[in-house]
């Protein structure tokens, strides 16, 4: 009823186009930028090495959701994190059987990052999925120890050097024999979800399913 008062106060705007919505949206991308959405084609892209499964991508890194990531990321607009939980929730729901997951763990920053930032942009939407899928959230056992720069401005070659030995498992006992569900906004060599993958594997984890919101890999 609050969120709904506050809706009314201040209209919610797609995501995308900024155009005001209905106060009783939920999720906030208009029926005209829907329709412009680059959804993957694919129900998983290919494996990114040894650690994770397999990886869950609900859309291409083009076009809309593009611009809108960049926005999210670096732009300050935390408040996408719900319509792009729902998004992927939505995908995860249509390829998986999603209650084989005992928990959801999201790609973590580290500490400065975050606080420059204000917010990890994975966390949030982690969980929204979470809530959504009815998955328990446990970020909080999986840590970045390491400040590494930025993958962005980096090849191949220099990504996997640069994102080794960075993340480290908080309790290793809570992620024995589980199957993780690890979210992070967008994938492109796949070197940090394998990583954490890899950390992950190493303290006993059964299986890794990453799930992303978007990926210029087609396959």
């Amino acid at each position: 009823m609050f969120s709904r008062l506050l809706n009314l106060i201040f209209p919610p705007k797609c995501i995308f186009c900024g155009g005001i919505l209905d106060a009783g949206s939920d999720i906030f991308i208009c029926d005209d930028c829907y329709l412009s959405i680059p959804f993957m084609k694919a129900d998983y892209l290919g494996k990114s090495g040894n650690y994770c499964d397999s990886i869950i991508c609900a859309c291409e890194y083009t076009g809309v959701i593009k611009e809108s990531l960049k926005r999210y990321k670096f732009y300050n607009k935390p408040g996408y994190y719900s319509t792009f939980g729902w998004i992927l929730s939505e995908k995860i729901k249509k390829v998986t059987n999603f209650h084989k997951f005992d928990i959801i763990i999201s790609v973590p920053l580290h500490k400065k990052r975050e606080k420059t930032r204000g917010y990890n942009q994975s966390l949030l939407i982690s969980r929204a999925v979470a809530k959504t899928l009815g998955i328990p959230e446990c970020s909080w056992l999986l840590e970045r120890v390491r400040d590494t720069h930025s993958q962005s401005l980096l090849g191949m070659r220099e990504r996997h050097i640069n994102i080794r030995e960075a993340f480290r498992v908080t309790y290793a006992s809570k992620v024995r024999d589980k199957e993780i569900l690890l979210i992070d906004d967008i994938l492109t060599t796949g070197s940090t979800v394998e990583e954490c993958g890899r950390v992950l594997k190493e303290c006993g984890a059964k299986h890794v399913t990453a799930a992303v919101i978007a990926s210029g890999r087609k396959y």
